[in-house]
């Protein structure tokens, strides 16, 4: 019974992709614009977000991005870097300050 309805839709799609592209059929779609990815953060860049910009330890800076510090230590060493979500929070709080200070509240 189920294996009826799935071959059944599957074949109502790609009908109505034919009728797509052919013309005869006109679609709904949206287009959503997506952000650049994260930028890099040299070492220089994350000390400087750290120290100068919110005045704070690496253990303080660790919490607050809730990593190991041994993670804000490699950064700043520049044995790793920050990737995917690390990346895109640095960024964050490097522009938008407010966000870092709902957060201590």
């Amino acid at each position: 019974m189920r294996k009826n309805r799935i071959e059944k839709e599957l074949l109502e799609g790609l009908t109505e992709v034919l009728n797509h592209k052919k013309g005869s059929l006109k679609l709904k779609g949206r287009l959503k614009e997506l952000p650049e990815p994260a930028p890099f953060f040299s070492v220089r860049e994350i000390k400087k977000l750290r120290k100068d910009l919110y005045q704070m330890s690496q253990t303080e800076f660790a919490a607050l991005l809730n990593v190991k510090v041994a993670t804000v230590r490699s950064w700043e060493q520049g044995h790793n870097t920050p990737s995917g979500a690390a990346a895109r929070l640095l960024q964050v709080f490097e522009k938008k300050r407010s966000v870092f200070r709902e957060l201590l509240i």
